[in-house]
């Protein structure tokens, strides 16, 4: 249903065929679906799933942002382009990016696990690449130091 400038898409449940026309000024606010895809075709300004749960989404290309927060098990595929994608409290998500136009694209992490990055090549292959989960921070040089903590063995 779209309110204004802003698509939203509330409390569905196993409805694959959830299809958004969507036009450049335009948002989708995506809340506590299940077991549900939604496409949204072509440029849309952002897009936000939350509180969501075994759900997809297809976006062709977004201007601003994709924002994934409070979800669990969830996979968003970028068509064309995605500037950022920031992913909060979520635990499960696969992002699927073009190889092609996707390089480009920012992730960011907040208290989420499980989280993996798909290059798409033309061909339809993927290489996937997860996000790290563990840092470790340490007192060095006059100032506190974060980096990535890597277990060996």
């Amino acid at each position: 249903q779209l309110d204004g400038k802003k698509w939203s898409c509330e409390y569905q449940s196993g409805n694959n065929a959830i299809t958004i026309d969507a036009q450049v000024s335009q948002s989708l606010y995506v809340f506590k679906c299940d077991n549900s895809v939604i496409t949204v075709k072509g440029k849309i300004n952002s897009v936000t799933l939350d509180n969501c749960k075994k759900c997809g989404i297809i976006v062709d290309t977004l201007v601003a942002s994709m924002d994934c927060v409070n979800c669990t098990s969830v996979k968003i595929q970028v068509n064309d382009k995605a500037p950022i994608v920031n992913i909060d409290k979520t635990d499960g998500c696969q992002v699927f990016v073009q190889k092609a136009t996707g390089l480009d694209t920012e992730f960011v992490t907040a208290k989420s696990s499980e989280v993996n990055v798909c290059l798409v090549e033309e061909n339809g292959e993927y290489s996937e690449s997860s996000i790290a989960e563990q840092f470790i921070t340490k007192y060095k040089d006059g100032k506190f130091v974060t980096e990535l903590y890597e277990v060996v063995g």
